[in-house]
């Protein structure tokens, strides 16, 4: 009887669902910024998972329910989340405004200021760069002699001015880059990049999708992404390639049910 009820759950639940796909309305919409039509904006249904980008004029054509969501993504702006409302479905029209994503540099903080200039001022981190320590007396200058330092004959010699040995009052050697911290940086924002990414697709596509649309329990989102690494999701994501994301996303959804269900 459990058996029954279940199916008939499912088979309610597909109908519904391509009754409401076959309902689909397409309406048209201009994206813009600061009254700017913007392209290349990638427009997803997060409902059925369908998705465009805006042409040069700012303008696209998409197939939207009645409560569907629209996830509006641009590497260079905000990004948006559209509830499709009866209004909007009246009109078959819509108009997204788009505020430009603001790049904050690493900055460097000083801590424990108290207001003061002058009690403040000794509290800014000393510049520790080695000097070039040139260094010469006015009568020095007469001292020198064209005819000991250059010859007709003979090149000068230019160790002196290259070997850090005999760089006499001239300073430190060159200074070489560390590899190895470079590398242990580059590595480290890449676990970052790898730990805090999962979250944002989450956050970004919603747990609906994940749920709703790929049938991908709660609990079980994270490990799906994790199954998922090996299509290069995370540099999708972070490259703004939603649409490629969301199909890779589709694809792994079979396989994944596929192999918990064996």
């Amino acid at each position: 009887m459990n058996i029954k009820l279940t199916n008939s759950a499912i088979i309610i639940f597909i109908a519904v669902k391509c009754f409401s796909q076959e309902n689909a309305i397409e309406i048209k919409g201009e994206i813009l910024s600061f009254n700017k039509k913007v392209s290349d904006v990638h427009i997803i249904n997060l409902s059925n998972g369908i998705g465009t980008i805006s042409g040069d004029n700012g303008e696209f054509e998409i197939n939207v329910s009645l409560n569907d969501i629209l996830l509006i993504s641009s590497i260079q702006y905000n990004r948006q989340k559209i509830n499709i409302t009866k209004s909007i479905l009246t009109s078959k029209k819509i108009k997204i405004n788009l505020i430009p994503s603001v790049n904050i540099l690493d900055e460097v903080v000083i801590h424990g200021l108290s207001g003061n200039l002058t009690v403040d001022i000794r509290k800014v981190p000393k510049d520790n760069t080695p000097k070039m320590n040139f260094k010469f007396n006015k009568n020095d200058i007469y001292k020198v002699s064209l005819g000991n330092t250059f010859s007709s004959n003979k090149p000068p010699s230019v160790e002196h001015m290259v070997n850090p040995i005999t760089m006499n009052g001239v300073g430190t050697g060159a200074s070489f880059p560390n590899y190895a911290y470079e590398a242990q940086k580059k590595l480290k924002k890449e676990l970052n990049l790898k730990k805090e990414t999962p979250l944002k697709i989450i956050t970004t596509l919603g747990e609906d999708f994940f749920i709703n649309e790929l049938k991908i329990a709660k609990d079980s989102i994270h490990h799906f992404l994790t199954y998922c690494e090996t299509r290069n999701v995370i540099q999708k994501y972070n490259q703004n390639k939603l649409l490629e994301l969301i199909k890779i996303l589709q694809e792994e959804s079979k396989s994944y049910h596929a192999i918990k269900n064996q």
